[in-house]
């Protein structure tokens, strides 16, 4: 199951970098699923992220262990993929994020991610893909809210704009 989304952030790509690339072990910050996170060093490929959520999607509250597969800040890229704690009907998951100058200004972020899922799970994809889209928006909503702000915000977030991307 593919899924991608894009926000248009009013601050430069370097700043929206920073939320996302330099602090990517912060994401506690903004995401409104996830309540605690640590990073076991600096940001890098095989570095991992354990995230205590709420609950998200067809995810139930626990711990989720991400590892990045690959991190560019040059490109101001990255992609991790679930290590653990995934509900048993994920068989993988993997989420590509990357920052890019403009329009004017402003900067757009644009996620894709893909969730495998187990066979047994695959007639869910339609209700699963519906849930994960909102929960996108949502942390979408409050990574725009981090950045241009300056100020974690997570429980009081306007969903995104009209001219924000989800599919």
């Amino acid at each position: 199951m593919q899924m991608r989304a894009e926000v248009v952030i009013n601050a430069p790509a370097e700043d929206a970098w920073a939320v996302i690339g330099e602090r990517f072990g912060e994401i506690a910050e903004w995401a409104p699923a996830i309540t605690d996170s640590v990073m076991d060093g600096p940001p890098a490929a095989g570095r991992v992220r354990t995230c205590q959520v709420a609950g998200f999607g067809p995810i139930e509250a626990g711990v989720i262990t991400e590892r990045l597969t690959e991190f560019d800040p040059q490109a101001r890229s990255l992609s991790y993929e679930a290590a653990a704690g995934m509900p048993w009907f994920i068989a993988g998951a993997l989420s590509r994020w990357s920052v890019h100058p403009g329009p004017g200004s402003a900067c757009t972020v644009r996620i894709r991610a893909t969730l495998t899922l187990r066979r047994a799970a695959r007639p869910l994809s339609p209700a699963l893909r519906w849930r994960m889209r909102a929960d996108m928006r949502r942390a979408l909503a409050g990574l725009r809210h981090r950045v241009e702000t300056g100020h974690p915000g997570r429980a009081t977030l306007a969903p995104p704009a009209t001219g924000d991307v989800a599919r």
